[in-house]
């Protein structure tokens, strides 16, 4: 698999990505990470077809995590509905392994991260997408939600602009 992290600059604007990682540095301010509840789905509607949203269960020495939502892109993408799966699962070992570092990095670091990859499903490993994975937190203090925007690379979304307050 072909996976390498970039930086935002490299991926284009109008990509589900770039425009999600937008609105993510808009609701969390002056720092910190956004909260669940900060996140409207109807500002965001272009992107939703891209999105996972998975919950971080901390069952084991290391946390687990569940698919709460798979957008409808993903699913197409993919070929199949990861919503209430746990990670790991319909993946190769190696896309799982790279995932859980991610995602552990997300929540130590509690910024983004970016990468271009190819999709890590056999048979579907030729598709070269863009993925931006995403801390959120329902409480404000630790990351318990992880949010990752997953496209193809030539996808492009609307982008809403936040009306002046």
């Amino acid at each position: 698999m072909d996976y390498r992290e970039t930086d935002i600059e490299s991926i284009p604007s109008r990509h589900p990505v770039c425009a999600f990682r937008n609105h993510w540095i808009n609701l969390r301010g002056s720092g910190g990470i956004p909260l669940r509840n900060q996140i409207n789905p109807a500002e965001i509607a272009s992107i939703l077809p891209w999105m996972l949203v998975l919950e971080t269960l901390h069952t084991r020495d290391e946390p687990d995590f569940r698919y709460r939502l798979a957008g409808t892109g993903c699913t197409e993408l993919f070929g199949i509905d990861y919503t209430g799966k746990m990670l790991g699962e319909n993946l190769t070992p190696e896309g799982t392994e790279i995932r859980k570092r991610e995602f552990a990095r997300v929540m130590k670091t509690e910024a983004p991260v970016f990468s271009t990859t190819n999709l890590p499903i056999k048979a579907k490993d030729f598709i070269t997408v863009h993925r931006g994975v995403f801390p959120v937190s329902l409480n404000g203090e630790n990351t318990d939600q992880i949010f990752v925007v997953i496209a193809p690379v030539a996808t492009e979304c609307a982008i809403r602009f936040p009306l002046p307050t």
